[in-house]
């Protein structure tokens, strides 16, 4: 994509912001209507617009008063700087005036899009000629184009009308790519990528079926079918139409488990193997320069061939020093060498809250593309299998800013083939097999070309002399130096003017015996030349805790008024751009933002003095007020009937993000997990009383949200936190909902004990403050527990109390889960026409409800009624309609399999019994659910008898004994009774 014109070489750039370089230097492209006025040339190839159709692009039907000569004057200031050297008079050589408008007259090489098409039409021949890897590699290039949203935050109505076009050329391509990946059989790979891009473009029915295909070819045959459901279910709301022949034919394949869809034998992969796994690096810089002798050394680090250990190397030094974009720089270099995925984590070792190993490995396990409700319990199994999911994939890691090895252990790779990349401040940290690799300050050489680099031509003679003061006062420090170059690539400064300031602001700084001289000086004439609004916003976005902000999430730190939803968030956008051409933000892509530690430690201390505490406060409150207004739409896309959105005790100032569908909740709240339980830690910190309530809110909505996974065990510490500010504060309603949140059971027999304690506490204090919503939800959940110790008689009075009170305010999906409880309560207490009644009325209305989980969880209970009614087939029959469920989660699912194989008990059907355990503890074993598993054991050992295999059966009912005790199981004492009868002499402890 590199072209010389003259001497002189360009690239333009739209498939993200606009942007352009002559000879590698970006070019000032000037206003946003500006950069949108050479787009339109850039992308109407050569041919000339008028400049009547160029108003109308750029404004429609509503231009400014002298339109026209605003846009000629766009196009001079356009003309002069993409060549400067032009002669007065001299014609324009690439916006040439024509007739009465103007054209392009940039080659078609030196433009993204047009080499993207090119890539992409190339790629679409081969194709059809039978050459998949060749299109495969065509589409490589053409993808790798890509930077973000096409022509990003652009106005006017043809920038409107191209990125719609350049979008849906985009999802064609990666289709194609990823088409192209599962004939070669790269199914593992894709399936991450596959879902975000069923994410961005749900109604395009080819994404889904590729990513359906690839689930069935990893063997994850029941999330391809939620796929084809989610499909179902949103082609009906939004077409009035089901799923065409081609997904509909896929499905039918899907649940035959048709051998047509398995994966051709995937080919060796080799040091350029095209890189189709998950990309998640950040950005690269783009005039980043010099340090090719640690560049060499890093790359030696990393090297070797197939079969080699893993390499690891570390990257040591202090902050600023440039290491994670050094790192970040080697990870994009090498991008092909690891077609199994480049990751990111940012581990916070620096700051006053890093992120724990388990922590960090279950972001990892999001990263591979494993789902909430998929996530396994505990470390042990999530360490398990995070190494199942990348042992014949080659990955880079690249861990940032480690504190300890603690951190980084549990995340290390043991295929080899597999590379990590790990940056930190400590000199003492020790990896096994690690190459260590200090980072040092730059060379002068390499300090003024980064100079150069960032802020253009410096001069020479006394200019140079001047530039050559300028990084020697930055220490060659790279964050300082890219700041002082942005400085005078934006500011009227001169080298000899940014020098002298440079001086007197390290002498300033010395008298005040300040740390980190060399980067201080140049963040505070960065901070200087900023206007005042954003100095503001350089203050306060400094103050969450956050690892990375949107726009959204921005304009509500910064309290700017909230746009329309086409534009939300517009005015945050352009100040957080603005800082980072400034130097002080990084640009994390996906329009999300950081700020560097030791920029966040300047900003604060500035805040300090310029902030009064609740004007600080404010912003951290205004943060949470997004993320929970963000949470409670996306509760209301995922399950509309959710009582908790009618009950919060903070009233919502903001309506947050916006969420287009499930899918999309689903994704943020993926995405978004650790952001909130920073903002409730960090809110919960603050001492002021505005704070409690809405983080408690913020927590309740969570914990709906989260309900059924292992991720619901994270909220246990902020409601903690949360619980103490409550006593703190005599917040009787605060505390009772803290309370409900920590009563979750975990394993172990002293654990339904405990929760029973906790949600009684949570009750008393909930009938003191009157609160209806903890009254109805926490009876409900003590009557599941209470059912679990084996105490229906107290169970039965509070799920109905739970059932009438979901009914009454419109809760159905929670109404029908309390009745299908109530209905167990019944059958346990001998009382079995009531049992039946119940659970047949839950069932028919869970059927009319359509909501997959519910009617998934009505169905298990009604199978557990129908077989203590003695009615085995039935059971089985609600049990195999369960399984059929749309967005069924796989503890339930293994579940469900474990109680259909206790049916197929009582039925005698004693193989059938054995495949349905089988199946149970297949899903299981990534899970984690000890319960399931002790079930499941049970009803295999019981078959195993009656098969006459007694040493199988008694293996399997010493295992399900030993599992069910731990857990607190009542069905422990039935298999002890089983044990004592059958194998006297070799019989587990009698319950």
């Amino acid at each position: 994509m590199n072209t010389s014109h003259g001497e002189e070489r360009f690239r333009f750039h739209v498939l993200g912001p606009v942007r352009a370089e002559r000879d590698g230097k970006p070019l000032q492209l000037g206003s946003p209507q500006q950069r949108a006025a050479l787009a339109i040339l850039l992308l109407r190839g050569g041919r000339p617009i008028t400049t009547s159709e160029l108003v109308d692009g750029l404004w429609g039907d509503t231009p400014p008063d002298e339109a026209e000569a605003t846009v000629r004057a766009y196009l001079s200031r356009l003309s002069a700087e993409l060549e400067p050297g032009r002669p007065p008079g001299a014609p324009a050589r690439l916006l040439v005036p024509s007739g009465d408008g103007y054209a392009s007259h940039a080659p078609a090489a030196t433009l993204d899009a047009a080499v993207f098409e090119q890539h992409l039409t190339a790629a679409l021949a081969a194709r059809d000629a039978g050459d998949v890897a060749g299109a495969h590699e065509r589409l490589t290039a053409a993808l790798a184009l890509w930077e973000g949203t096409p022509l990003a935050a652009l106005p006017g109505p043809y920038a409107a009308r191209e990125r719609e076009r350049l979008t849906d050329l985009g999802a064609l391509a990666r289709e194609e790519f990823y088409g192209c990946a599962l004939t070669l059989g790269r199914h593992t790979d894709a399936v991450t990528e596959l879902r975000a891009l069923v994410t961005e473009h749900p109604l395009r029915e080819r994404a889904r079926g590729l990513l359906m295909l690839a689930l069935h070819r990893a063997g994850r045959q029941a999330e391809a079918l939620t796929v084809f459901a989610d499909a179902r279910r949103l082609l009906a709301k939004e077409r009035g139409t089901g799923p065409g022949p081609e997904l509909t034919r896929l499905h039918e394949q899907v649940l035959a488990g048709d051998p047509a869809l398995s994966a051709p034998p995937p080919p060796a992969p080799t040091a350029t193997t095209a890189a189709t796994g998950p990309d998640r690096l950040p950005p690269g810089i783009r005039d980043f320069t010099g340090r090719e002798a640690l560049l060499a050394e890093v790359r030696s680090a990393l090297a070797g061939g197939d079969g080699r250990p893993v390499a690891v190397a570390v990257l040591t030094g202090p902050g600023g020093v440039g290491k994670s974009t050094l790192a970040v720089h080697v990870g994009r270099a090498l991008r092909a060498a690891y077609p199994g995925g480049r990751f990111h984590l940012d581990l916070r070792g620096s700051g006053d809250t890093p992120v724990t190993g388990d922590a960090a490995l279950t972001r990892l396990l999001a990263a591979l593309g494993v789902a909430d409700s998929a996530l396994p319990e505990g470390p042990a199994r999530q360490a398990a299998l995070y190494r199942s999911l990348i042992s014949e994939r080659r990955v880079l890691l690249l861990l940032d800013d480690v504190r300890d090895a603690a951190q980084v252990l549990p995340l290390l790779p043991a295929a080899p083939g597999c590379a990590v990349l790990v940056t930190s401040r400590s000199a003492d940290l020790d990896l096994p097999g690690a190459r260590r690799i200090a980072v040092e300050a730059m060379e002068e050489k390499e300090a003024l070309a980064m100079l150069e680099a960032v802020a253009g031509a410096t001069g020479a003679g006394a200019a140079a002399t001047s530039a050559r003061s300028v990084v020697t006062a930055c220490g060659r420090l790279p964050l300082a130096v890219r700041i002082a170059g942005s400085h005078l690539a934006v500011a009227s400064s001169t080298p000899a003017d940014l020098a002298a300031r440079l001086r007197d602001e390290r002498r300033r700084l010395e008298e005040l015996h300040a740390r980190d001289l060399d980067a201080e000086c140049a963040f505070r004439v960065g901070y200087d030349a900023l206007d005042p609004e954003s100095a503001r916003a350089f203050r306060l976005l400094a103050q969450p805790d956050a690892t990375g902000l949107d726009a959204g999430a921005a304009a509500a730190v910064l309290d700017v008024p909230e746009p329309a939803p086409a534009d939300a968030g517009a005015h945050a956008a352009d100040l957080t751009a603005h800082l980072a051409a400034a130097g002080l933000l990084e640009n994390l892509g996906g329009g999300r933002y950081r700020c560097h530690d030791l920029l966040k430690e300047f900003a604060r201390r500035q805040s300090e003095r310029s902030d009064s505490p609740p004007v600080r406060d404010a912003a951290l409150l205004r943060l949470l007020d997004h993320h929970l207004a963000t949470a409670v739409t996306a509760l209301r896309r995922i399950r509309p009937d959710s009582p908790e959105p009618r009950h919060l005790h903070h009233s919502l100032e903001t309506t947050g993000r916006p969420l287009a569908d499930a899918d999309d909740a689903h994704a943020w709240l993926r995405d978004a997990h650790p952001d909130l339980l920073d903002a409730v830690r960090q809110a919960l910190a603050l001492d002021v009383p505005e704070a409690l309530r809405p983080a408690v809110d913020l927590l309740t909505v969570w914990g709906r949200l989260t309900a059924g996974t292992a991720r619901h065990q994270d909220l246990a510490p902020p409601a903690g936190q949360a619980l103490e500010r409550a006593r703190q504060r005599a917040d009787d309603a605060s505390a009772a909902r803290a309370l409900r949140l920590l009563a979750a059971p975990r394993y172990g027999a002293d654990t339904y004990e405990r929760a029973e304690r906790d949600l009684r506490a949570s009750l008393r204090l909930a009938e003191s403050a009157a609160d209806a919503y903890v009254l109805t939800t926490a009876s409900h959940e003590l009557g599941v527990v209470l059912l679990a110790l084996g105490r229906p008689d107290e169970a039965l009075p509070l799920l109905v109390r739970a059932e009438e009170g979901f009914r009454g305010e419109g809760a159905t999906s929670c109404a029908l889960e309390a009745l299908a409880h109530t209905a167990r309560a019944y059958v346990a207490l001998r009382r079995a026409d009531e049992a039946l009644g119940a659970v047949n009325e839950a069932t028919e209305r869970a059927r009319e409800l359509g909501h997959g989980p519910t009617l998934a969880l009505v169905l298990h209970e009604a199978g557990i009624v129908h077989l203590r009614a003695d009615r085995a087939a039935t059971a089985a029959d609600r049990l195999r309609e369960a399984l059929a469920a749309e967005d069924i989660e796989p503890r339930r699912e293994a579940l469900l399999w474990a109680r259909l194989a206790q049916c197929r008990l009582d039925q005698r059907q004693h193989r059938e019994v054995v495949t349905a355990a089988d199946r149970a503890l297949a899903l299981e074993a990534g899970l984690g659910d000890a319960y399931c598993r002790g079930l499941a054991l049970a009803a295999r050992g019981s078959a195993q008898l009656a098969l006459g295999e007694p040493r199988l059966a008694l293996g399997s009912l010493r295992e399900a004994h030993d599992v069910l005790t731990r857990r607190g199981a009542t069905e422990a004492a039935e298999v002890a009774r089983l044990l004592d009868k059958e194998f006297p002499h070799h019989r587990a402890p009698s319950a």
